[in-house]
């Protein structure tokens, strides 16, 4: 292995890593150092194909005395992240070239250097980060006075982070973080059409929703590079279209209560996905068509009934039999989703509480138990304590359990919030984020994320349920059903 080092001389350097050149053509390697992260793991990720589902394509950095070694399998030039904590750095790498990379890891992920073949590339897009430092909270808190039909500038800000990313992005190698920025635009001024459609009168609501549509075109953003290049493919644009229809409004005035997104759209699904499919007709191209409709197909194993999802995705496999990546990955995915199906035997676990008592799924056979997956920071997780406490004071602990499962990182944070809200029932600590074991296990894609088990063992409900929506009169008639057929000679 032949290793050229490239030096920056750089006050207060904090990390150095080295992209090396090695004789391996379908490789990256990186090598260097970092002086402290403390308990947060650092690592580089390869965009996975479907940014929820796929399983991710992490390397980790493991440090020795500071110091570590990595190799990426890196065929084709690509852009790669570099995480740490909870921001993340892109680097364009290519088979066979180097590039040395510096990082002041208190400012991260600013002050990022590197010479090599993309200086200049980097130096752009270091500019482009001064330049939209803080705009992304601002036009969160602006959307947020959208909702509520209050002036704002969420528009405004918008357009000024597309005119930079047009500036520093568009037409260099990082021109897919460009097209991202152009995707982003586009699903928020679908959400304004949403909101003003919400809060204006006699608003024109059929032709604000053409006008994004018609941008859209005019910016190719139905091509398969355009897609490529968004945080989620179709997904963010399709889901907030089917919104501009008032489908969400519809069921809220219906139930005469405040539904969780989830409920709305577990009751209104078959409106809401005619109208995602409408996007998918402005896509002529058949490989893009492919990737597109991959999306949605993924979004429906992953949260409809398979009465629901198994129809379109054996579909699928037809009419893209060709699309072998992404009939592969469907398929995957529908066998994990289908191994934690109602009627599969719950996944069992082994977690601590905070006396470090070990609770395991055997500890509950006999009753039906809810399995809360959450974290202090998830707002909906939060809301639906009321509702919990309620439910629990209702029912004999003979008949049913809830147990709480934290994905929360920091154990510290952990401990606060069950201070802080005082549930009665087990509270056990998972950890490891979204990475945790039994929420893994469960192919939890976010939270808070409910499975309710029953008395044997196995899975009676996954994810279908609320405690603020649908739960009290699922979970009677469940166990009118089980005693029933306990009770049959």
């Amino acid at each position: 292995m032949k290793i050229k080092l490239l030096h920056l001389r750089i006050p207060a350097l904090l990390i150095s890593i080295l992209l090396i050149n090695c004789s391996s053509s379908n490789e990256a390697y990186l090598s260097g150092s970092i002086d402290y992260i403390g308990n947060t793991n650092a690592y580089v990720e390869i965009p996975p194909l479907h940014y929820k589902y796929s399983i991710k394509e992490q390397y980790n950095l493991e440090l020795e005395g500071g110091n570590f070694e990595l190799s990426i399998p890196a065929d084709k030039p690509m852009i790669v992240w570099l995480s740490i904590q909870d921001e993340s750095y892109p680097i364009y790498i290519e088979p066979g070239k180097s590039s040395s990379i510096t990082i002041k890891r208190a400012a991260f992920p600013f002050e990022v250097a590197i010479s090599g073949d993309h200086e200049n590339l980097n130096l752009n897009y270091q500019e482009y980060l001064e330049e939209i430092n803080g705009l992304d909270a601002a036009i969160k808190l602006e959307m947020d006075k959208f909702k509520v039909g209050q002036k704002n500038s969420a528009l405004a800000y918008s357009k000024e982070k597309l005119s930079r990313a047009e500036k520093y992005l568009k037409g260099t190698l990082f021109d897919p973080l460009y097209q991202k920025v152009v995707g982003e635009d586009l699903v928020l001024k679908l959400r304004a059409v949403e909101y003003s459609d919400r809060h204006i009168g006699n608003y024109d609501v059929d032709t604000a929703r053409q006008k994004v549509i018609q941008e859209a075109v005019s910016k190719d953003f139905f091509s398969l590079d355009v897609l490529e290049s968004q945080r989620a493919g179709i997904r963010d644009f399709t889901h907030y279209y089917s919104r501009t229809f008032g489908v969400y409004d519809s069921v809220v005035n219906a139930f005469q209560m405040n539904l969780a997104e989830y409920d709305i759209k577990q009751v209104a699904y078959p409106e809401l996905d005619e109208k995602r499919m409408q996007v998918i007709e402005h896509i002529e191209d058949q490989d893009t068509k492919a990737y597109a409709e991959m999306f949605l197909v993924a979004e429906r194993i992953g949260e409809q009934p398979f009465s629901i999802s198994e129809p379109s995705y054996l579909a699928y496999l037809e009419d893209y039999a060709e699309f072998e990546e992404y009939t592969e990955f469907l398929g995957w995915f529908y066998n994990e989703i289908k191994s934690v199906s109602p009627g599969q035997p719950a996944v069992p676990f082994s977690i601590s509480d905070l006396e470090g008592n070990i609770h395991t799924l055997s500890d509950y056979k006999g009753k039906f138990v809810l399995l809360d997956f959450w974290a202090g920071w998830c707002q909906p997780c939060l809301e639906e304590f009321p509702h919990m406490r309620e439910i629990y004071s209702s029912y004999s602990r003979d008949d049913f359990e809830i147990v709480a499962i934290s994905t929360e990182v920091d154990s510290l944070v952990w401990v606060q919030d069950i201070t802080r809200f005082k549930n009665p029932w087990p509270q056990l600590y998972g950890g490891d984020g979204m990475q945790q074991e039994t929420f893994k296990a469960y192919k939890g894609g976010g939270i808070p994320f409910y499975i309710l088990v029953d008395p044997d063992g196995n899975i009676s409900r996954y994810n279908d349920i609320r405690p603020s929506f649908n739960f009290t009169e699922v979970l009677d008639n469940l166990i009118e059903q089980y005693n029933n057929s306990s009770s049959t000679p």
